[in-house]
């Protein structure tokens, strides 16, 4: 069962596929924000995978990010997500990412609890 305060951390290191310049050459190069997004995404799913009965994944439902600080390349950023709230298959995360020198990003993130094969079966039909 999903409760209340439950923690999760993934550390990755920041390598050159996750710069912002290789969407657009004239950007910095540094931790793009739509890799932040991604593993802010990516951390809170893996929170829940011992949560799930057989069959049940997770889908994103909504993300409010804040970048607050850039990241050079060869860094690594840990992301901590915790559940801040439950609401029947729906969970709201708190989530906070660092680099080696302080925060970097935050953001809310709203996931939903779905039966993988239903889920599947209605995109088919789109």
């Amino acid at each position: 069962m999903v409760e209340i305060g439950i923690r999760y951390e993934k550390t990755v290191a920041v390598n050159e596929s996750m710069l912002a310049n290789v969407v657009d050459s004239e950007l910095p190069p540094v931790y793009s924000t739509p890799c932040l997004v991604a593993l802010m995404e990516g951390t809170s799913a893996e929170l829940m995978k011992p949560y799930l009965a057989e069959g049940e994944g997770t889908v994103g439902m909504s993300i409010n990010v804040k970048h607050l600080a850039a990241t050079p390349c060869g860094m690594e950023v840990k992301c901590l997500s915790e559940v801040k709230e439950v609401k029947g298959k729906k969970i709201e995360f708190e989530i906070n990412a660092y680099d080696e020198n302080g925060l970097i990003g935050t953001a809310i993130h709203r996931r939903a609890i779905i039966n993988k094969e239903a889920f599947l079966a209605g995109i088919n039909l789109k």
